[in-house]
């Protein structure tokens, strides 16, 4: 049985995978393999948001903010601390003041390549489950602001969207480094 131990160690591994490619990337080949790690980014956020919106097509949820952040694809890690000061169907305020990613690329001085994923991932991702998205992240731990600050707004529906009611399973409220 996996444990949230488990969970913990996949999400510390991925942040270390994520940090020795990155830093191999752009110490080899300079700004041409910065660009191209932003394109990576983005292109796993883009495949993650697609995948997903398929996902709740597939379960008959409504694709909204909401399910977005309600039935996400992956478990939380203990090390996530955050708070929504506001969340509905159609707004996301949330603050991350912990992040176990952003706590081993630090311990890697790797910020700066944190950084390239905080500002290119969730845009795409987000973007892509549902294109009128607004993502905007002000603030951003892997620029040495006290926390990150997510502010994700859509239009609001005229009516839910999704093969039917039924609801899949919840995950936690702490799922990801995101909001």
């Amino acid at each position: 049985m996996v444990t949230q131990k488990d969970i913990d160690e996949f999400g510390e591994l991925g942040s270390l995978m994520y940090y020795i490619f990155a830093r191999e990337m752009v110490d080899s080949f300079g700004e041409k393999g910065k660009e191209a790690l932003v394109r990576a980014v983005r292109s796993y956020g883009a495949a993650r948001g697609e995948r997903l919106r398929k996902r709740h097509e597939e379960m008959g949820l409504p694709i909204n903010m909401r399910s977005l952040f309600e039935v996400y694809d992956l478990p939380g890690t203990s090390g996530t601390k955050k708070e929504r000061k506001v969340f509905t169907d159609n707004e996301l305020v949330s603050y991350t003041y912990a992040c176990p990613y952003e706590q081993v690329w630090r311990s890697h001085d790797g910020n700066d390549l944190g950084l390239v994923y905080c500002q290119n991932f969730h845009h795409a991702f987000w973007q892509t489950y549902r294109p009128d998205i607004d993502v905007q992240i002000p603030d951003i731990l892997t620029k040495d602001d006290p926390h990150c600050l997510f502010v994700v707004k859509q239009s609001k529906d005229k009516a839910p969207t999704g093969k039917n009611a039924k609801r899949g399973r919840r995950r936690s409220p702490t799922s990801g480094c995101g909001a």
